[in-house]
């Protein structure tokens, strides 16, 4: 018995074809218009994260510093570092570290012991206020967990600037704040997409 003809549906027929090239076209169109809207919100988004990520870590940083400063009841330095092992004074921060500070010079010497050290990531940029980029890009913390100032009375007050040049997100900028000798926190703002300006003060 021979099996009988069948009728395809037309839209199955259709189907079998692919699409045509002006369907193609309007597909390509279609998925750039989608791209150009969503890409501007990806990239700050991914922006937003490496800010929030570099500055609480920084200002876990500058936590530890001060709770080891109480822990071992001696003088903890946190400072700017581009290698880990000894402070530098840069415009803009590439690493950090901080180190049992025994002797008080600000250095790490023989037998200080280097806590904790970490990397910028290279697409921000992090910049101090003149408090601490006046004086070697460093935090003194005392055995009693304050930070005092260069005149050894005055209590700390200073920020660390985490910025990305960029506009998206808007808020492009989280300032570590140092005040008060010691209390610390983290404050969002803009900065029109610049970093070249270092904060002041608080």
């Amino acid at each position: 018995m021979t099996e009988p003809h069948r009728i395809w549906p037309r839209h199955f027929n259709r189907a079998m074809t692919g699409l045509t090239l002006i369907e193609l076209m309007v597909g390509l169109v279609v998925l750039g218009a989608l791209t150009a809207i969503g890409l501007p919100s990806f990239r700050g988004a991914i922006n937003n994260s490496r800010l929030s990520s570099t500055s609480n870590e920084l200002l876990g940083a500058v936590q530890l510093a001060r709770a080891e400063a109480i822990r071992g009841n001696g003088r903890v330095v946190f400072c700017q570092s581009a290698n880990g092992t000894a402070c530098s004074n840069d415009p803009v921060w590439v690493g950090w570290m901080l180190f049992t500070d025994s002797n008080g010079d600000g250095a790490v010497s023989a037998g200080e012991p280097i806590i904790k050290s970490g990397l910028i990531d290279a697409s921000l940029q992090v910049r101090a206020s003149p408090a601490i980029s006046g004086g070697s890009n460093l935090i003194r913390f005392g055995a009693n967990g304050l930070a005092l100032g260069a005149t050894e009375t005055a209590l700390f007050n200073a920020r660390i600037a985490v910025c990305v040049a960029s506009t998206e997100p808007a808020i492009n900028v989280r300032d570590i704040t140092i005040s008060s000798g010691g209390r610390t926190s983290i404050l969002m703002r803009s900065s029109a997409g610049v970093c070249s300006t270092a904060p002041s003060d608080t």
